[in-house]
């Protein structure tokens, strides 16, 4: 329900918490689903059912908030990869310097057939 099975673990403790916040975060979001209003899901929705599903569609379209105090520890991390080119200059080949030079004639590979 809340994406916690595309996640792949690997550690014992780590493959022992993951299943248990999956089921706490979905516990508390079905509590709060139900003692909510129901939320449409749009115009045909006659009779909204208060179900956690729409809850937590609500809120992945609500932004987060950027006036909320953050704890200084809390910082964005700058990206390992930052240096490197992006896009379309990030897949280009570049000419290696030893295929750049033309070969010698005794290396060159003949492709005539003998018959």
């Amino acid at each position: 329900m809340l994406g916690a099975s595309r996640q792949f673990v690997h550690a014992p403790e780590t493959c022992q918490r993951l299943p248990e916040l999956a089921l706490l975060a979905g516990a508390v979001l079905s509590y709060a689903a139900a003692t909510a209003p129901a939320v449409p899901t749009g115009f045909w929705d006659r009779r909204p059912q208060p179900t956690p599903g729409r809850l937590r569609r609500l809120l992945a379209r609500t932004p987060f908030p950027h006036d909320f105090p953050l704890p200084a520890r809390l910082r964005e991390k700058a990206p390992l990869t930052a240096h490197l080119p992006k896009g379309f200059w990030g897949q280009r080949r570049r000419q290696s310097p030893a295929s750049a030079t033309p070969s010698a004639p005794d290396q060159a590979i003949s492709l005539d057939v003998a018959a």
